[in-house]
């Protein structure tokens, strides 16, 4: 029983030890830090995106995530949709909610968007869940629009 307990003990150690993925590396830091200050504080997100056309630029990409892979990769149909009309969209994947809103400026024109996927969790609505992404909309929104200087 010890010898087992023991090579338990070990393997959990192991595991603990093993290197965790590296932070996700954006060219536009500030709204890096935006979207990993916002995953901190919200256990559901399973990932959050700020899609935006960097300065000097002509397409919309992703410019932050909490997921390193996806940064740079071009913006999807729903990304633009909200970036272009200022309406959110709503998709259910799996146990997850999607939603992409806009961010706006303070004139309330769409300058970028936020992909929002929210885990559903047990006993929770479809509309809570909803309500929890366009409160992170918000604050994102707000965030940008105090911003000292331009994210992207």
């Amino acid at each position: 029983m010890r010898t087992r307990t023991a090579v338990v003990l070990i393997a959990l150690l192991a595991a603990s030890c093993q290197p965790q993925p590296p932070a996700p590396k954006s060219d536009f830091p500030a709204a890096q830090g935006l979207v990993d200050a916002t995953v901190a504080q919200h256990t559901d997100l399973v990932r959050l995106t700020i899609h935006a056309v960097p300065t000097g630029q002509a397409q919309s990409r992703i410019i932050a995530c909490n997921l390193a892979e996806k940064i740079g990769k071009a913006s999807d149909p729903e990304d633009l949709e909200a970036m272009n009309t200022g309406k959110m969209t709503v998709l259910k994947e799996g146990d997850n909610l999607d939603v992409t809103a806009p961010i706006l400026d303070t004139g309330g024109k769409a300058i970028a968007a936020a992909g929002i996927t929210l885990r559903i969790p047990i006993g929770a609505t479809e509309d809570e869940v909803l309500e929890e992404a366009k409160a992170i909309a918000a604050a994102l929104t707000t965030a940008v629009q105090n911003a000292a200087a331009p994210l992207w």
